[in-house]
């Protein structure tokens, strides 16, 4: 495989955001990379040339709309521009970006097909697991009192459509006596969320985001990890949050999505429901079946280790742009 500079566009101002994972797949391949924080550029396309012009990038990747759509086309008269865009949602200003590329990767199969009407340049390209993120130094007592559950949840439960259904969902769980704990952003302080924030819901709240070594305990130390996709209806558009659960030792349940058999194995690597009735009589029955859980917990973790980080990844980018660049 030929060694490329690569200049990273996206967001990088937290530790947590998934530029770091896609810089350290690049490097780990012998690739050089040049990050650029968009919050660091005041006027686009003069800087970016200032920042590479020794670098002189092979290509571009950026995630999202770290920068305007059009700056990214003047940008192909200098080099080639790649964007994998890491939402199965596609908001209206999507198409622009689609547009503007060399190079469109989706992390959903199913938007493929849509999304080639404006590029036919676009190609499926799912998330991974970056395991030098999330190693596990040492497992404390507090941890264990921190991060013990026996069903977790790790996501926005905030008020836009595509995460309403996550708050029914565990509400659903806690309702049925399952002991329950959910980390990420708080829900929104509305008057119409204060029943959430102050009920059963709200005092199941870990308290805070959690990313890195503590998102790895808290993996490691619950019993199940809970998967609420999004767009669970839209073909192969498993969260990146699968890769990393996996990939920490977590036994994970999620909704089925179609497609996701060819990428970890239902039973065996993971553990999927199609509604909310078979989610709760999955839960029950692996809470007493701890022997049967952690082997599938092991099996899913050897799968992501072995064939979905984000080395192997990038290898998969690379050759799909070699082939059609």
């Amino acid at each position: 495989m030929s060694r490329y500079r690569i200049l990273l566009i996206c967001a990088l101002s937290r530790p947590w955001n998934d530029g770091w994972c896609y810089k350290a797949g690049f490097e780990k391949n012998g690739h050089a990379v040049l990050a650029l924080d968009p919050s660091q550029v005041s006027e686009p396309v003069k800087r970016v040339f200032e920042v590479t012009s020794e670098f002189r990038p092979h290509l571009i990747l950026h995630t999202k709309d770290e920068l305007r759509a059009e700056v990214f086309q003047d940008l192909r008269d200098y080099t080639k521009v790649v964007q994998w865009y890491p939402d199965p949602v596609v908001p209206e200003w999507l198409p622009d970006y689609v547009e503007a590329c060399d190079t469109f990767f989706t992390m959903a199969e199913g938007l493929v097909e849509r999304l080639r009407m404006y590029n036919p340049n676009v190609f499926w390209l799912t998330q991974a697991f970056e395991p030098s993120l999330y190693e596990i130094k040492g497992i404390t007592e507090r941890d264990r009192r921190l991060y013990s559950s026996q069903v977790t949840f790790a996501g926005n439960l905030g008020s836009k459509p595509q995460y309403l259904p996550r708050r029914r969902i565990l509400q659903r769980i806690l309702e049925e006596g399952i002991e329950l704990k959910w980390w990420g952003p708080p829900i929104p302080r509305k008057i119409s969320t204060l029943p959430l924030i102050l009920g059963r819901l709200g005092r199941a709240y870990g308290g805070k985001f959690i990313w890195g070594e503590d998102h790895a305990k808290m993996a490691r130390l619950s019993k199940i990890y809970l998967g609420i996709d999004s767009q669970p209806h839209i073909r192969k558009s498993m969260s990146g949050r699968m890769y990393v659960a996996a990939g920490c030792g977590a036994f994970y349940m999620c909704q089925h999505v179609e497609g996701i058999e060819e990428v970890l194995e239902p039973d065996k690597e993971i553990v999927t429901f199609r509604d909310e009735d078979e989610m709760m009589d999955k839960i029950r029955f692996y809470l007493k079946n701890d022997t049967l859980r952690e082997e599938i917990a092991r099996a899913g973790q050897a799968r992501v280790l072995k064939e979905h980080t984000y080395e192997i990844r990038i290898r998969q980018m690379i050759s799909i742009i070699e082939q059609h660049l």
